[in-house]
């Protein structure tokens, strides 16, 4: 008949339900992927070293081990040693982190600091207040201990056109990143 509808046509709330459901935890897996589109290298590079002094804090704490992260600012890389608990003097290259990690060029390291503001410098964690730059090309040595505590410093990195700081704000190993500076 012309006038009448049918009662199987159409979805039922269940089933538009389901669906809406499933496009939700899609959108929910591939947003972050999504979002990763559109930062800048600089910051990649950036989230890259705080993800590494996080996953070394994490495992220093796990496996009671001391480690080491040595930035050199004359070739922008870094590398992480485990430190004997009786000498620190004794490394050896992390089991994971056998070489130096090389920053993607053009990025590059052009300041570290261990100076931090005045509120923060009485809860630091071992090291002198200490500050160079590209210029003089030093290696700077940032400890973390079986317990987890990790020395304070600020990194400076950069590429052509900006700049970009990772802090570590207190010895639980709290990090901070600015947004990217203009030179």
């Amino acid at each position: 008949m012309p006038g009448q509808k049918n009662p199987g046509s159409g979805f039922t709330m269940l089933e538009l339900t389901v669906v809406m459901l499933i496009m939700i935890i899609l959108l929910g897996v591939s947003l972050p992927n999504f979002s990763n589109l559109f930062e800048s290298n600089l910051e990649k590079e950036t989230h890259r070293i705080a993800a590494i002094i996080d996953e070394l804090r994490l495992q220093a704490i796990l496996k009671s081990e001391n480690y080491q992260l040595v930035f050199d600012t004359n070739k922008s890389e870094y590398q992480v040693f485990t430190t004997d608990p009786q000498d620190s003097s004794i490394t050896n290259p992390h089991e994971k982190y056998r070489t130096p990690i090389k920053l993607t060029p053009p990025i590059e390291l052009t300041k570290i600091s261990t100076e931090m503001e005045e509120e923060t410098t009485t809860r630091r964690f071992g090291g002198e207040k200490l500050e160079f730059d590209k210029i003089f090309g030093r290696q700077y040595i940032f400890r973390i201990d079986s317990s987890g505590f990790i020395d304070l410093f600020t990194l400076n990195l950069k590429d052509e056109d900006k700049v970009i700081a990772l802090t570590v704000e207190n010895i639980m190993g709290e990090i901070s990143i600015s947004r990217e500076e203009p030179l």
